[in-house]
């Protein structure tokens, strides 16, 4: 299996952290989110892929609950090899036909057209590299006006470990230096 293929095959699934949350409740203190994640391969759902396209398209599922307040964050990327042979995440812009919550895998009446699909200015793409038993990825993206996101992920065979971070002016407005830990569960 090639080194996309295993990457994409860890990646994809169903995951969650509810062992986090249960060990973080057993010591009577909850420090992240209860979350979920649904990542799937979309190329079906794309129409207009070139012919001799390397590449797969996920969308990915985000589900957070906080305090009761559940939150739902969609997102599509797309993931390569670059000429390193490194795998690389470039984010893209949802389209806009579709909100958040039609934006999912299970959506039969979701198809996307490439030519019309836009990379986000946001973003900066994330370089993963191997390590032992995965692979493990860092990016840090400009978002303007004294806002930068952190993202730094871990994938292996059955877990995601994932640490999102949003800081204005070096103050840390939202997300999670010490990772969100997801199990696959299908």
């Amino acid at each position: 299996m090639d080194i996309l293929k295993k990457f994409i095959n860890d990646l994809c699934g169903d995951f969650n952290n509810d062992k986090q949350i249960e060990e973080q409740e057993n010591k009577g203190e909850i420090t992240h989110p209860k979350a979920k994640h649904i990542n799937r391969i979309a190329n079906d759902k794309i129409i207009n892929l070139p012919s001799d396209f390397k590449g797969y398209f996920i969308i990915e599922e985000s589900y957070y609950e906080i305090r009761n307040r559940k939150n739902i964050l969609p997102h599509l990327f797309l993931f390569t090899l670059n000429e390193n042979n490194k795998i690389v995440l470039t984010s893209y812009d949802l389209p806009t036909d579709f909100s958040k919550e039609d934006f999912r895998n299970d959506n039969p009446e979701l198809i996307i057209d490439y030519n019309k699909l836009v990379k986000s200015e946001k973003f900066t793409p994330m370089i993963y590299k191997k390590v032992n038993n995965g692979f493990e990825g860092h990016s840090v993206s400009d978002f303007g006006g004294g806002v930068k996101f952190t993202l730094k992920e871990r994938i292996e065979e059955d877990k995601l470990y994932v640490s999102e971070v949003f800081e204005k002016n070096g103050k840390i407005t939202f997300g999670f230096v010490d990772p969100i830990i997801y199990d696959k569960i299908k």
